[in-house]
């Protein structure tokens, strides 16, 4: 009797606290994320599920949501590999091309010397090599043409402010979109060696400083944009700036390209490496673009995906 009266008002206490303890973990559990009290007004969307741990080994390929393979030059990752593991996803690079500058890379602080309409660029790496240039011709006013945003990005960091860009990131696009060609002015426009090519002769004045790879980045193919420039009235020089080649792979980089299971392409250049070295029919092909995309399914890849809009935040 006594011993009961006097513990049991110190037993409610006490499971009442406990309640009270459970109830908070609840809301504060349910509530990660937001603020206690405030509802979220969206769900946030499901890591694809090819995310793994961050304590994944990254060579085990075969891992039921397996890493990511970036294949773009060595460098030329980090954009897509930062926003990948911030959700979450084991990256893996292995790049599958080098960029290498030509002759016609030599040439340009000369030929920049010479006024011209536009000045169009249809890769990042063909921007830098135009802003190596521009800046060893002491920065001659330009009007510059940019393929996409990224591409545009390069030759803005560099000073070069009047800049066009095409509403969608595809050398097609910057050809149909660019303004129309006006007197006694003419363009320049580095493109890949490796991209076909024709000559033109035309009222206006178009120069292509080339890439050599086939379309770097966001280009469609070099002879599609040259035919609609010329098309348009512009004469197109072209001038092959760099190529790309083949980047070196040691045993152990075959051996994870051959267990891949997701691989990112920026470039029909990294596709056509890949299709040489490696398997086509069992890794998902993630492309920044049509371009390709085209590229994977001619190399046979089965499971591709691409965005409408190119881009490395749609990617």
């Amino acid at each position: 009797g006594m011993a009961d009266s006097a513990w049991w008002p110190g037993s409610t206490a006490i499971t009442a606290g406990l309640i009270l303890i459970l109830a908070i973990s609840r809301v504060a559990h349910s509530t990660h994320g937001t603020n206690i009290g405030k509802a979220p007004s969206f769900r946030r969307a499901r890591v694809p599920r090819f995310r793994v741990s961050a304590a994944a080994d990254s060579t085990n390929m075969l891992h039921d949501r397996p890493s990511v393979l970036l294949t773009r030059e060595k460098g030329k990752n980090d954009k897509l590999r930062k926003r990948l593991e911030a959700r979450g996803v084991q990256i893996v690079e292995l790049p599958c091309i080098q960029a290498v500058e030509l002759d016609g890379a030599r040439d340009l602080p000369k030929t920049l010397g010479t006024p011209w309409e536009w000045v169009v660029v249809t890769s990042p790496e063909g921007a830098k090599i135009l802003v190596k240039s521009w800046e060893a011709a002491n920065k001659p006013p330009i009007r510059a043409a940019a393929v996409g945003a990224a591409t545009g990005k390069v030759l803005q960091a560099a000073g070069i402010t009047d800049i066009f860009v095409p509403s969608k990131a595809h050398g097609v696009d910057l050809a149909k979109e660019i303004p129309e060609p006006s007197e006694n002015k003419k363009i320049l426009y580095a493109v890949s060696q490796l991209a076909k090519s024709q000559r033109f002769t035309m009222p206006h004045e178009l120069l292509l400083p080339c890439t050599t790879s086939p379309e770097n980045m966001f280009l469609a193919h070099s002879k599609d944009v040259e035919t609609l420039l010329s098309d348009r009235g512009y004469l197109v020089e072209r001038v092959d700036a760099y190529t790309t080649l083949p980047a070196d792979w040691t045993d152990e980089d075959s051996k994870v390209a051959a267990n891949a299971k997701v691989v990112t392409f920026g470039s029909p250049s990294a596709v056509k490496v890949w299709a040489k070295r490696a398997p086509v029919d069992s890794p998902i092909a993630v492309c920044i673009g049509g371009t390709s995309a085209k590229a994977c399914k001619a190399a046979g890849f089965v499971n591709i995906r691409h965005p409408e809009k190119p881009g490395v935040a749609t990617w």
